[in-house]
């Protein structure tokens, strides 16, 4: 019997945090191919000690595969370009380096004070963009324009593979846990909910959301099940509360601050309707696909991440960026319609048993089978 490979997984493990969501329910679906040790990320440990210790932990195994986002590895260019150096040269395995988050290319320098130039001297620029990329032996991304985005920047196209999220498995809700959730957080059971689950953040178009739902008929609820993700973030609920104040709807929009595991899946089957308003294609929203494995009709901005969700399962109402008009005539028609909201639920099942933790387990396992045959 052929020993499976070992596989050291550097991943955020906590609470709070998608990626560690994403990452549990990878690794535990991986577990019919491999064999995972999880090395965890310490947020806001930048310990270069740390950072040592882990690359060697990461490299007792066959395969090393990194979740990267950058704010894994400091809060600035100078600190992430140090760290992210120190744990890739650590390394003595094969690295599989998962690229959560691809920006648009930066500066060839930053201009500024003693940071930047101290950034520019340990060629911070470059590795955000590009060295980061290079030392693995293969990279994962979660769409086609994030490999596009990278390919454009010189790195080898064969090294880099598409393996979107897992559909988290559905949780059965009782009909009597909304409604209690329902009363915990004062809003009526009987009355339209929009919902958006997930981090209060600026890479997410509240503002035009509160426009959209303002002039709904029947009163919706806006349903915000999330908090604050970063410190820099925590006044983020209150302008929000301003701002549906200002626009006459404060008394139906309704914050939950951070849920625990349990409670989301009864947060989203409260929502009648669940926006994912996204203003960035930097990343893919791990939010979106908790709501579509618990079936829910998604209205989405229409992005070009977003848009290859929708290419693969027709799962979404795609509406353009920054366009409250538009995102308020599609709720509107999805609250009236309901043999549409139905077409939504029923495409979210066909897509979450398509594409679920299983099938991207199997991808990622092919791939580190691949870059551990090429080291021999």
């Amino acid at each position: 019997m052929n020993r499976l490979l070992a596989v050291g997984m550097y991943t955020t493990v906590g609470p709070r945090c998608g990626i560690a969501d994403y990452t549990r329910d990878l690794s535990s679906a991986l577990g019919l191919h491999v064999s995972v040790t999880i090395v965890p990320i310490c947020r806001g440990n930048l310990n270069p000690f740390a950072t040592v210790l882990a690359g060697l932990r990461l490299g007792r195994n066959d395969v090393a595969h990194i979740q990267h986002t950058y704010s894994f590895f400091g809060v600035d260019p100078l600190t992430y370009t140090l760290l992210i150096r120190l744990l890739l040269r650590s390394i003595r395995a094969p690295i599989v380096l998962t690229a959560h988050t691809v920006r648009e290319s930066g500066p060839a320098r930053y201009e500024g004070g003693l940071g930047s130039a101290l950034a520019n001297v340990v060629g911070a620029p470059a590795w955000q963009d590009t060295e980061t990329f290079r030392r693995p032996d293969a990279i994962i991304v979660h769409t086609a324009y994030h490999k596009e985005r990278l390919a454009a920047r010189g790195l080898p196209a064969d090294r880099i593979h598409v393996i979107p999220p897992g559909v988290p498995a559905h949780v059965r809700v009782e009909p009597a846990e909304v409604s209690a959730f329902c009363t915990r957080f004062g809003f009526p059971s009987d009355r339209p909910v929009i919902g958006v689950f997930g981090f209060l953040e600026g890479s997410k178009r509240f503002l035009d959301l509160l426009n959209a739902v303002a002039a709904l008929p029947g009163r919706p609820t806006l349903l915000v099940a999330g908090g604050p993700r970063l410190p820099n973030q925590r006044q983020a609920a209150a302008k929000l509360r301003t701002a549906a104040e200002r626009l006459g709807i404060d008394d139906r929009l309704v914050i939950t601050g951070y849920l625990q595991a349990a409670a989301v899946p009864v947060a989203l089957e409260a929502m009648d309707l669940v926006v994912v308003p996204y203003a960035t294609d930097e990343s893919m929203s791990y939010s979106l696909h908790r709501a579509l494995g618990q079936f829910r009709p998604v209205v989405a901005t229409d992005l070009p991440t977003l848009r290859e969700v929708e290419a693969r399962g027709h799962c979404l109402a795609l509406v353009p960026p920054a366009d409250p008009v538009t995102l308020h005539k599609t709720l509107a028609a999805l609250l009236e319609d309901v043999p549409a909201r139905g077409r939504l639920v029923a495409a979210a099942k066909e897509y979450a048993a398509r594409e679920g933790p299983a099938v991207a387990a199997a991808r990622t396992a092919r791939v580190y089978a691949c870059i551990h045959a090429a080291h021999g």
